[in-house]
């Protein structure tokens, strides 16, 4: 068993390149459900690697036009979807251009 490959991998540089990687192979792909909850009605949202990417992009480029770059950030909050956004834009800034 030992040298043997089973399979493929890719190394990354960073969590920045692992994100950008991902966003682009698994566009299309959930990447998150989320749970909404009003009374008793419940109700599912998917959300695509590729809208991830996106709000990742709009969040890290919002914080640097507010003057964030180089400043030290808490994100503080429950385990949820929005927390891991706010944490992968806050680590990562902007990739690219935000569009809306």
């Amino acid at each position: 068993m030992k040298n043997r490959i089973l399979y493929d991998i890719h190394e990354f540089k960073d969590l920045k390149e692992m994100i950008n990687n991902s966003t682009k192979e698994y566009a299309e792909n959930v990447a998150f459900v989320i749970k909404h909850k009003n009374n008793k009605e419940i109700s599912y949202e998917n959300i695509s690697y590729e809208t991830f990417g996106k709000e990742i992009d709009c969040l890290g480029t919002a914080l640097l036009e507010m003057g964030y770059k180089n400043k030290k950030i808490a994100v503080i909050g429950k385990n949820r979807y929005e927390w891991i956004l706010s944490y992968i834009a806050v680590i990562n800034g902007v990739r690219s251009n935000c569009s809306t």
